[in-house]
């Protein structure tokens, strides 16, 4: 008997599932529901009833099944640092300028990156429009750049064949204009077939901190931190104060964090927000390539010191601000995105990137 119905029946008379049963649903929804249909039964009752640490943490166990753990040489400390998406403010690509700036040999950024959904550019946008196709990543290109650079860009999407009902089901619902929320927007950009040790994550809704935490717990990270800015930005916000949840090693995390308390000085959302797609490239461009000091710059550093507080290669947050703006404006985040772009992409796009954005 298939296991779909009375496993969403169970969830239509909002009973929870076991991570057992969550991860033996979501493997079989993966193998056999090409149409999308089961999908978005369960998706309803999901959503209805609410999700669980537990189910969360069984349909990342099923989509592991399926995939299985990346067979790739990592670094002793590894992280993703992404977002839910989707908070409905405008903003910059905050989390992949993060990872450029924050890794490195000692602590491998490994992130999520995907084309736009919600935001003016995606982060597979902003790469792709520098000469950098990050769905084109291979597995050796992923562990090359891990060991040379210490910053890799993929989506497990794009690279496991074996996820294809799910995007399949994602790209229905844009189709269909089906704008409601699933728990594939919290489990796609949590999941990952990498065995990481930590993880800076930001999430779209106050309710979902402690869901969040749960599931970081169960998946056995060494440090993990959920963000979200009062202002409903799901990174740490430079215009308004943002809570920080979480865990280092043993050490509980939880407090709000206030701009001028790090030595940064507030800016208002429209102080860093892009105006259109092209306008948010050059801003990405700009910061990467250490010409931008303004507020925007001081989003990126101010995720960036988080970061670096989290993985314990800044005693504070705002030594680890302070870390992050060294980098940029020595052009050490430059010579990063130019390594990758040399590596796994398109050198010529890069340059003509430069010529558009960063001529005087």
């Amino acid at each position: 008997m298939s296991l779909h119905d009375p496993l969403i029946r169970k969830l239509m008379t909002r009973q929870d599932l076991t991570r057992a049963e969550s991860a033996d649903l979501m493997a079989d929804l993966m193998r056999t529901d090409a149409e999308g249909w089961r999908f978005l039964a369960f998706s309803v009752a999901s959503q209805t009833k609410g999700e669980t640490a537990e189910e969360l943490l069984g349909m990342y166990d099923g989509m592991l099944r399926l995939t299985g753990t990346y067979d790739i040489a990592l670094p002793a400390r590894s992280m993703d640092v992404s977002s839910t998406g989707g908070s409905g403010v405008r903003k910059i690509n905050v989390s992949t300028l993060t990872a450029l700036v924050t890794g490195d040999l000692e602590v491998a950024v490994v992130k999520h990156s995907f084309f736009r959904v919600t935001s003016v550019t995606g982060s597979a946008d902003a790469l792709q429009a520098v000469g950098l196709p990050a769905p084109a990543a291979t597995l050796p290109m992923i562990e090359r750049a891990l060991r040379e650079v210490g910053v890799a860009f993929y989506s497990p999407i794009f690279v496991s064949r074996e996820l294809g009902n799910l995007v399949h089901f994602g790209l229905l619902l844009a189709e269909k204009q089906v704008r409601v929320s699933t728990p594939f927007h919290l489990i796609a950009p949590l999941f990952t077939p990498l065995k990481l040790t930590h993880r800076m994550f930001g999430i779209n809704h106050p309710g979902q901190f402690d869901l969040i935490v749960d599931v970081f717990r169960g998946l056995g990270y060494q440090g993990a931190f959920a963000v979200r800015g009062l202002d409903g930005l799901d990174e740490v916000s430079i215009a308004a104060p943002t809570r920080i949840k979480g865990f280092k090693g043993r050490e509980d995390i939880d407090f709000v964090l206030e701009p001028e308390e790090v030595g940064l000085k507030r800016a208002p959302q429209s102080a860093v927000q892009p105006a259109d797609a092209h306008e948010s490239l050059g801003d990405f461009l700009r910061i990467a390539c250490g010409k931008e000091t303004g507020p925007k710059r001081d989003l990126v550093a101010l995720n960036s010191g988080v970061v670096f507080f989290l993985t314990d290669r800044a005693p504070s947050i705002e030594a680890g601000i302070e870390l992050a703006i060294r980098r940029l404006e020595s052009r050490e985040v430059e010579a990063k995105l130019r390594t990758l772009v040399e590596q796994m992409g398109l050198p010529e796009v890069l340059e003509a990137a430069r010529r558009e954005y960063l001529s005087p």
